[in-house]
């Protein structure tokens, strides 16, 4: 019976284990895809590097082709629901397919050649397919030219490092570690008396662990082992037989730590708790050394729970954010903007804003020309704090920012409760007119404008719960809660701001174009195609929203653990306590005494324990904890009398039919 609990437990605790295995193999093949035999994978910033934009893919290519790296970058596929990824072959030697298949539900990811690269931004991840002997030549030219590098191989040493350093696979590995030593705990409790016997029997001590621990593996080991074949057959039929090996590696990696741990547990767990024939003369119940074990092993197990509440909530907060962020930017997936090259390192500011002063006059005109066609997106915003530094607020609001109608068209129709409320003149902020009636001149194409601001743009406070999203400097999206927003919303882009402005905020991305077709267009038309990209605005934005949202996966993988965690090392350790109590709940309850009356003493007890250790976890991690952990110790302390009452009845039952 007892060899039967612990496969079925343990299979438990693998099937979790078998879970995070599976986010794992689709997260590796996502940074490395299997069948493209990745070798390496480098994520190369060139904001610093003195090598110019517009040239960058055609050098990176022909080193590629020189040394046979077989370079790809990896960019979002922005069709469809722009869920899945492309790879751009960099160079032009090479032999690959035109689709391979991918782990998951992603779907087919394309394979393009180089000519795909001719509106996609330089900084990004690529991947190494090819020939890795000059590859330390590569990474030296790379920092010759200043380029930022982020290297991942890939190595067995990379998947140890990405189980226990990742946060969220670190959680479900420890959670399911707890859980074999609740379970081992289990197995010397209900193996004491027999241990006990054995050594006044004189039976060798290396033999009494051999045959104990032996049985206890064996049962983890058969459990596990029926546990990966069916793992594997899942992976195979669902997923693609291709990525079965890779899979099966890191389950089994996973595996082997966590019995490596169990066992080392166990083993001091053992030493601690070994009878002697003192205890059996005296009568004392055998698994009596098992309950300071039993106690620190629940005490650890809870603390551990409760810590790792707070972050989970922190995470399921980022996880909305996340999927409001992969909304909107699929939203922009059509949209572009303009990229002006420069060369940081070798380029003055004064040829920087010559160059700008140059290009000022044929931007505003693409801006004229698109906004025709209803094809101008603009989204800028100024931060209360940044005003702050200059004495000014524009309480109660942070936020003010200004849109045109395109914007808000878009916001409109992936949040159709957005509710615009008119203001005037006389509800804007004080500091906030006066920033505006000192910067407007600035940014209007004509004086009479500056001195007409307020008839120009329409004033807005927001209403509804769900957060206004805006571009930030660089093109981040950020989002900000309606109450926070001070909206003004211009009727024309090329009409009130001048060209200065204009470049300006279309060299940060807060101002956008519809199309990349169109866009290209019109920048060919004036021959600046040499001098200015059009790329694609989301790119990387949409890849960045992916990812993030693998991890919330994980994160619900690690709280699943958690809970299992949780309530099987609760059931456990109740367990244990009713067995060492056995003798003395057995006549109380003989006589009429109620489940709760026998069972008060150590409810209570553990009451007052959990109620410090939750103090304590409150204490450590701030104020932001503070409703989180209490009321996940408050509901665990409050299922904790069903959990001993159950196990005390279950234990007197046993008894009863002497079957314990």
């Amino acid at each position: 019976m007892h060899k039967k609990i612990v496969m079925v437990v343990s299979a438990v605790q693998f099937f979790l284990l078998a879970f995070a295995a599976v986010v794992v193999s689709d997260v590796h093949d996502r940074f490395f895809p299997e069948l493209l035999d990745v070798k390496a994978k480098v994520t190369l910033d060139f904001s610093q590097s003195d090598l110019q934009k517009e040239d960058v893919f055609q050098q990176l290519g022909a080193m590629g082709d020189q040394w046979e790296l077989g370079l790809m970058k990896v960019a979002p596929d922005l069709r469809g629901d722009q869920s899945g990824q492309i790879f751009i072959q960099v160079g032009q030697k090479g032999e690959f397919p035109k689709r391979i298949q991918r782990f998951g539900r992603e779907p087919d990811a394309e394979i393009r050649d180089h000519r795909a690269l001719s509106h996609s931004f330089t900084d990004g991840d690529y991947l190494v397919t090819g020939k890795t002997e000059h590859l330390n030549e590569w990474k030296d030219w790379l920092t010759s030219h200043r380029v930022d590098q982020k290297w991942s191989e890939e190595t067995l040493f990379t998947i140890l490092q990405f189980l226990i350093v990742q946060s969220d696979f670190g959680v479900a590995l420890l959670a399911v570690s707890m859980l074999m030593v609740s379970l081992a705990l289990y197995w010397l409790a209900v193996k004491a008396k027999g241990r006990a016997l054995r050594v006044l029997a004189g039976v060798p001590k290396w033999r009494i662990q051999c045959e104990d621990f032996g049985q206890f593996v064996l049962a983890m080991v058969l459990a596990a082992a029926i546990l990966d074949v069916l793992a594997a057959l899942y992976v195979g039929f669902v997923h693609g037989w291709v990525f079965v090996p890779y899979y099966s590696k890191v389950l089994l990696l996973a595996e082997t730590m966590v019995i490596f741990l169990t066992l080392i547990c166990a083993w001091i767990f053992s030493v601690a708790s070994w009878p002697n024939p003192e205890m059996l003369a005296m009568r004392e119940p055998v698994v009596k050394r098992l309950a300071r074990s039993s106690a620190v092993l629940k005490l650890v197990v809870f603390a551990f729970v409760l810590s790792a509440v707070s972050p989970a909530v922190s995470a399921y907060t980022n996880a909305r954010k996340t999927a409001q962020e992969q909304v909107m930017w699929k939203s922009l997936a059509d949209q572009v903007v303009l990229v002006f090259p420069s060369r940081p390192g070798s380029t003055g500011g004064a040829e920087i804003e010559h160059l700008f002063q140059t290009l000022q006059p044929s931007v505003g005109d693409i801006v004229r020309q698109a906004e025709t066609a209803h094809r101008v997106v603009l989204s800028k915003a100024w931060k209360g704090d940044d005003l702050s530094i200059d004495g000014m607020t524009i309480a109660p609001y942070r936020y003010m920012i200004i849109v045109n109608e395109q914007w808000l068209d878009i916001v409109r129709r992936k949040n159709k409760r957005l509710s615009l409320v008119p203001l005037t003149l006389e509800q804007i902020p004080k500091d906030a007119k006066q920033f505006l009636e000192l910067s407007i001149p600035l940014f209007v194409r004509k004086q009479q404008q500056a001195k007409n601001i307020w008839h120009e743009v329409k004033m807005y406070r927001l209403t509804g719960s769900s957060p206004f999203p805006f571009v930030g400097s660089g093109g981040q999206l950020e989002f900000a809660r309606p109450k926070d927003v001070l909206l003004l919303v211009a009727p024309h882009v090329h009409a009130l701001f001048n060209d200065n402005f204009l470049i300006s905020v279309a060299s940060s991305a807060e101002l956008s174009f519809i199309g990349l077709e169109e866009t290209q267009k019109l920048v060919s038309e004036r021959r600046l195609q040499n001098r200015i990209r059009v790329n694609y605005m989301a790119e990387e934005g949409i890849l960045r929203a992916q990812l993030y949202a693998y991890f919330v996966w994980l994160r619900i993988g690690s709280i699943v653990a958690l809970l299992a965690a949780l309530a099987i090392a609760a059931t456990i350790s109740a367990f244990i306590i009713a067995v060492l109590k056995a003798k003395r709940d057995f006549p109380l309850r003989l006589a009429g005494a109620s489940w709760w009356n026998v069972s008060c003493g150590r409810i209570v007890k553990e009451w007052v324990f959990g109620g410090i250790v939750v103090m304590l976890i409150m204490l450590f991690q701030g104020i932001n904890s503070l409703l989180p952990v209490g009321l996940t110790g408050l509901l665990v302390l409050a299922v904790l009398p069903f959990v001993h009452i159950g196990a005390t009845s279950w234990v007197f039952a046993k008894n009863s039919l002497r079957q314990l």
